[in-house]
């Protein structure tokens, strides 16, 4: 299953009005769609969810289950957060969408395999109306508990309640986030760990050094469109010069995606800022807030680094490991020399497998924070 079609009409993503109801998690529309391996079957979702401002949305995603009746008690689940997309509809992952990323096409096989339910969120925007929060943290973790809500809600798939949270960049930035939401979000829940690989963060030291890396600006276009569409006090008129603001609004009328937003915005000096976000107090506490790790989670992390990393590089994820730790967080951090940004998670499936089974079966977590 890949490319743009096979996946159902773009009705499925036009939400009811009004929605069936303003409860996180509700399912309201699914549809069958083919597995992602044999022996397995999956479906794409449609669900509610909730908006920045406290506004009831519908967000989309996937499921994936073994084939066959489900255990008693319900599989456990993965939830996975996935990177970088874009930020208009077209750039949704259940639509078919696929950056060359190692991503839930790739994944999904494997957790149904280890005996797990697999879903996955678009998350907010990426299909269903809006501008997509690109890197907003509470919109990214409400969408990855609660689909699995709405997976709950599928006799078929059987998930159960039991849950560890995985994501790779902007997912890893999500899957912290939901970590960190999740005692009072989903309370329902039993959210036993989560996986961070090479997770966005430190934002105001992305936009410090990233004016100056054009393969850093088109993040940081998408990052200030995510804000401006969370945030009232914020826009993007504030910040950007007329010409970069004319580029910007061509590739939303095209419905870019992240590749091609970065292959323009690379030829703007400055990232085509007139006035620095980090000049401007209300961008820089939207960046601060959304910088994870500024709220203790419950449960031990598993955050991934690759030493060779060139999207994330790896002195942001010591900052970010270092925070985390100080306060008070159970966090095993692991550097791995001479892997990139993708191999952060395509080459340690085995160690994120065995790490989550150690969650499910109760075992300590180890902790590399002195």
């Amino acid at each position: 299953m890949g490319g743009s079609g096979g996946m159902g009409t773009d009705a499925f993503y036009v939400p009811p009005d009004p929605l069936p109801s303003d409860v996180p998690g509700t399912l309201i529309r699914v549809e069958e769609i083919e597995p992602f391996a044999e022996g397995t079957q999956a479906w794409k979702v449609l669900y509610v969810s909730t908006a920045v401002d406290g506004t009831p949305i519908a967000v989309s995603g996937m499921v994936a289950a073994p084939a066959g009746p489900p255990p008693q008690d319900g599989y456990d689940v993965v939830t996975w957060n996935h990177g970088t997309k874009g930020v208009s509809d077209r750039c949704a992952p259940s639509r078919g969408y696929r950056s060359g990323f190692h991503d839930f096409f790739d994944i999904a096989p494997e957790l149904v395999a280890a005996g797990y339910v697999g879903v996955m969120t678009d998350a907010e925007g990426l299909g269903t109306p809006g501008i997509h929060p690109y890197l907003v943290g509470p919109s990214e973790g409400r969408g990855a508990l609660d689909i699995i809500k709405a997976a709950q809600q599928i006799e078929e798939a059987g998930a159960g309640s039991r849950v560890v949270i995985w994501g790779r960049s902007q997912g890893g930035h999500g899957a912290l986030f939901a970590g960190e939401i999740a005692p009072t979000w989903a309370p329902e829940l039993e959210v036993l760990g989560v996986i961070s690989a090479a997770p966005a963060s430190e934002f105001q030291a992305i936009i410090t050094s990233g004016v100056f890396l054009p393969g850093a600006r088109g993040f940081i276009w998408q990052l200030a469109l995510g804000f401006e569409a969370s945030y009232a006090e914020l826009s993007i008129e504030d910040v950007f010069a007329d010409e970069a603001l004319s580029a910007i609004e061509t590739l939303l009328d095209e419905e870019a995606c992240g590749a091609e937003f970065g292959e323009v915005a690379a030829g703007f000096d400055g990232a085509g800022f007139e006035t620095s976000p980090l000049d401007i107090p209300a961008w820089v506490t939207r960046l601060d807030e959304n910088s994870p790790g500024n709220v203790r989670t419950e449960v031990p992390i598993l955050l991934i680094q690759g030493q060779d990393d060139r999207i994330v590089p790896i002195l942001l994820t010591n900052v970010l490991n270092g925070r985390l730790c100080d306060i008070g967080n159970e966090t095993d951090y692991r550097v791995f020399e001479g892997y990139g940004h993708n191999d952060s998670t395509l080459k340690n499936m085995p160690l994120m497998l065995e790490w989550t089974a150690a969650r499910f079966a109760g075992e300590s977590a180890i902790t590399t924070c002195e």
